[in-house]
C-alpha cells in the first residue's frame, strides 16, 4: 500500500472528503489532490501534520505501511518511529544489547578557531534544533 492509498484510507475511516481532510491538516485540497491523484507523493511535513491532527494513527502504519493504522488501545502516546529497532554489529551481523547512548563529548577547539569565534566577523548561530529520545524536537 503507497503513502497517497494510506491517506484515502484514513479519509474514507474518518468520514471526511478530501477537502475537508486538507482544511483538518492545513493543507490546501490541491496538494492532497494531486496526493491522491498519484500526480505528488506525500512529503515528511504532510506526515507530521496528519499524525499531529490525528493523535490516535500509527507513525508506522503511517509513513512504512507497517502494524496496525490506529495505535494500540487508542492510545495518545506515540512510541517513536523506529524505537523497536535495535543497532546491528556490521562486522558480525548481529545485533547489539541495546544501551543509552553515551554522552556526547566535547571537541576540542584548537586555539585559533576560539579567537575566530571571538570575532566581530565571526558567524551568528541562526537556529539549534534539539532532537528528543521520545521523537520529538524543538527549534530555538
Amino acid at each position: 500500500m503507497e503513502g497517497r492509498d494510506r491517506l484515502a484510507k484514513i479519509i474514507e475511516s474518518e468520514n471526511l472528503t478530501a477537502k475537508q481532510f486538507a482544511e483538518e491538516i492545513g493543507v490546501s485540497a490541491g496538494t492532497i489532490s494531486n496526493i491522491l491523484g498519484g500526480r505528488n507523493k506525500p512529503s515528511v511535513e504532510i506526515y507530521v501534520r496528519i499524525l499531529n491532527r490525528f493523535r490516535t494513527i500509527s507513525s508506522d502504519w503511517l509513513m512504512l505501511g507497517t502494524g496496525s493504522m490506529y495505535r494500540p488501545n487508542g492510545g495518545v502516546t506515540q512510541t517513536a518511529l523506529f524505537g523497536d529497532m535495535r543497532p546491528i554489529d556490521v562486522e558480525q551481523g548481529e545485533e547489539t544489547p541495546s544501551q543509552a547512548p553515551a554522552a556526547p563529548q566535547q571537541p576540542a577547539v584548537p586555539q585559533n578557531m576560539r579567537q575566530a569565534a571571538n570575532s566581530p566577523a565571526a558567524k551568528q548561530i541562526a537556529r539549534i534544533i534539539i532532537y528528543y529520545t521520545d521523537g520529538t524536537y524543538e527549534e530555538r
